[in-house]
């Protein structure tokens, strides 16, 4: 059978190398072309093609896509007319590796890399031989020795990956939350919503499903759940009087964790279930977190100039991400808003904007964003900026002694950026270059 790899980003080249070192018969194609991608191709020594279209499928008996080519996208729109199974890179993984592996699959719309990061710290501690790979990290059928090595994988899963994964079976599952984000990409939120809920398909009466209490999704579908579930926030397994317990455990005290925020202390907690879910003990998964930081762009301060912190959340590429950052923060906010389109409603943040002395809207979508908050009554303290260089020039001008410059966009980067770890240097360097003139003190 002859599979087509559909998308030659790292996961398409990773899953067709992976099938050529198994003898399969492996053709790879990409509905773009350019010179990177011609260096691609030759650098796989396999058949292929560049512009692609649905003359590709003939002969092919498969395709395996990238999470980045969309359900709408011509070659899979004629794929599922003629019956020819599509699944993702990750869904190859699982195959390829079998049911030897345990997995520990992480997904949300939010807050799925902070949690597989944590995971992944308390078993470093508890020395638990372990591979992360998935969404933010490495694509599994890249590592498929280290994964059957170690014996265990925290798979980071988008809902791009879970789009075309039937029934995986995960030993331990966690949805996080699912908040209306990735439109240009999914035709619905209800296609989105069933898309993040393929994380529990395939689950055995023994394994472990966990989701937020204050999720409408996951508490909405928790009790058809087929494995044992357990509810994030609420009851024993909460944040009470200020400190974080699971299953009537204390596992440590709120304020004295390396990190802050109600979201994060609830990331804390969905690591540390499925942590003791795998087999780690309270005190190792207590050690764990105690020596977790944050990862980069995730409310980072980069810069503090004349009493204004200037705090990078780049990595809030959605509404529901913005009103977490909001939320966390009890100071006065100069907000970044904006980026490239994604067409989401940003009505979520809406309840979060009482403590914004200014909102910024910026880049391609600054002005609709503008437009909407304008229409809601939030006139008085929108403004509109061209891009993010001037917008943090003017948040200079704005912000008082006190105040957070907040970066946190609701957006995704591709307008002006490569992806949002790059805008979020932008950013740190466009406010220490202010730092550097007022010779203010950076951190």
């Amino acid at each position: 059978m002859r599979t087509l790899v559909y998308g030659l980003g790292e996961s398409g080249v990773a899953a067709a190398n992976a099938l050529v070192d198994r003898g399969a018969d492996v053709l790879v194609a990409d509905a773009s072309d350019g010179q990177p991608l011609r260096t691609t191709l030759s650098r796989l020594g396999v058949e292929g093609r560049l512009t692609a279209g649905p003359e590709v499928l003939d002969g092919v008996g498969r395709i395996v896509v990238s999470p980045g080519v969309g359900p709408r996208d011509p070659v899979l729109r004629a794929a599922e007319g003629n019956g020819i199974p599509i699944l993702s890179e990750v869904a190859l993984g699982l195959e390829l590796l079998g049911p030897e592996v345990r997995v520990a699959a992480i997904t949300g719309t939010n807050g799925k890399t902070t949690v597989a990061d944590m995971l992944h710290r308390v078993l470093v501690v508890a020395e638990v031989p372990h591979t992360v790979a998935g969404n933010s990290w490495r694509a599994p059928t890249g590592c498929l020795d280290e994964i059957r090595d170690t014996g265990l994988l925290v798979l980071e899963v988008s809902s791009f990956q879970l789009h075309y994964t039937t029934e995986p079976g995960f030993d331990v599952a966690a949805l996080l939350n699912a908040r209306p984000d990735h439109m240009d990409w999914h035709a619905s939120f209800e296609e989105y919503r069933r898309d993040k809920l393929r994380v529990f398909e395939g689950q055995r009466t023994e394994d472990l499903a966990l989701v937020s209490a204050g999720d409408p999704v996951g508490r909405e579908a928790v009790r058809g759940l087929p494995g044992s579930s357990l509810l994030i926030g609420e009851g024993d397994t909460a944040v009470r009087d200020g400190r974080l317990s699971l299953r009537g455990v204390p596992i440590a005290r709120a304020d004295e964790l390396p990190f802050a925020g109600a979201h994060n202390h609830e990331n804390a907690l969905f690591a540390a279930a499925a942590a003791e879910g795998l087999g780690v003990g309270t005190r190792k998964i207590r050690a764990g977190l105690m020596g977790y930081h944050l990862k980069p762009h995730r409310l980072e301060v980069v810069a503090e100039i004349g009493g204004v912190s200037y705090v990078d959340d780049s990595k809030a590429t959605n509404p529901a991400a913005v009103a977490a950052a909001l939320g966390g923060l009890d100071r006065t906010v100069v907000l970044i808003l904006g980026g490239s389109e994604k067409h989401t409603d940003f009505g979520e943040i809406l309840p979060h904007l009482g403590p914004c002395r200014a909102v910024l809207c910026q880049g391609e979508a600054g002005p609709r964003i503008a437009g909407f908050l304008e229409g809601e009554g939030y006139g008085g303290v929108v403004q509109r900026l061209r891009d993010l260089g001037s917008a943090v020039l003017r948040a200079a001008e704005i912000a008082r002694a006190g105040d957070v410059v907040l970066l946190s966009p609701g957006c995704a980067s591709f307008d002006q950026f490569a992806g949002y770890a790059e805008r979020g240097r932008a950013f740190a360097r466009l406010a220490q270059g202010l730092a550097g003139r007022q010779g203010a003190k950076e951190r």
